[in-house]
């Protein structure tokens, strides 16, 4: 999946490209479109991989060099590459930074970040669904940013293909929706609005944050919990 974000100052529009995710041995492409609101000089992009986990994508060089003045209105287009290494798996944000200045004013900086998976394609076993080492990269995936769990239940069967590399399938993706009671809901959502969540122009209806916690600790909180202390309240009070 091809996702493109938009980040907007007082002196430039920029877009940025790139694939949600990809198999470890794969280059990470990143398409960048930078539009001048005002003129202004485009000196250097530089980037952070310390968010990737496992340092999942490299770069050997430390930042690319633009160094042109770009009038009002003109555009700049620059793609940024980044390597992976076979059997090397990990996912997270890339920040990016934009070096530049405006005639007779000192150099400033503009931030943004976006998302990246690094996942060998696998497909859910029908006998199995999700082993171990899958449920793991679901868990630390979904729970990597606040974002994710919103993609997530905007239609999980794509959040599995999209960000974790897991080809789900009908079988499986049957069972998945009728347990979770999604098409009672009005889910999976349709493909505009899950586009547009996953790139943050809109949240996930009624969810603030959305954790998943490891089923062996599922286990230990259900038998934290007793039921002798647990009872009825009236409706008005829930």
């Amino acid at each position: 999946m091809l996702l493109t974000t938009y980040h907007t100052n007082d002196f430039f529009r920029i877009s940025c490209s790139c694939p949600s995710v990809i198999q470890p041995g794969e280059d990470l492409e990143v398409d960048l479109h930078m539009t001048a609101l005002k003129t202004c000089k485009l000196n250097k992009i530089i980037w952070n991989l310390e968010g990737v986990a496992n340092g999942a994508a490299q770069n050997d060089e430390e930042h690319l060099a633009i160094n042109m003045d770009v009038q009002e209105g003109k555009s700049v287009d620059r793609k940024v590459i980044f390597n992976t290494e076979l059997g090397k798996e990990g996912f997270g944000e890339i920040q990016m930074t934009l070096h530049f200045s405006i005639a007779g004013e000192a150099e400033n900086t503009f931030h943004w970040k976006f998302w990246v998976s690094v996942f060998k394609k696998v497909t859910a076993d029908n006998e199995k669904a999700l082993d171990d080492d899958l449920r793991k990269r679901l868990v630390d995936v979904v729970n990597a940013r606040t974002r994710n769990g919103h993609i997530f239940m905007a239609d999980h069967v794509r959040f599995f293909s999209e960000f974790l590399n897991i080809e789900v399938p009908d079988e499986i993706a049957s069972i998945i929706n009728g347990e979770m009671l999604l098409e009672e809901e009005g889910l999976p959502v349709n493909e505009e609005l899950f586009y547009a969540i996953t790139i943050g122009q809109t949240q996930f209806y009624g969810l603030e944050k959305l954790e998943l916690i490891y089923e062996e600790n599922c286990t230990d909180s259900d038998e934290m919990f007793d039921m002798d202390d647990a009872r009825e309240v009236p409706a008005s009070v829930i």
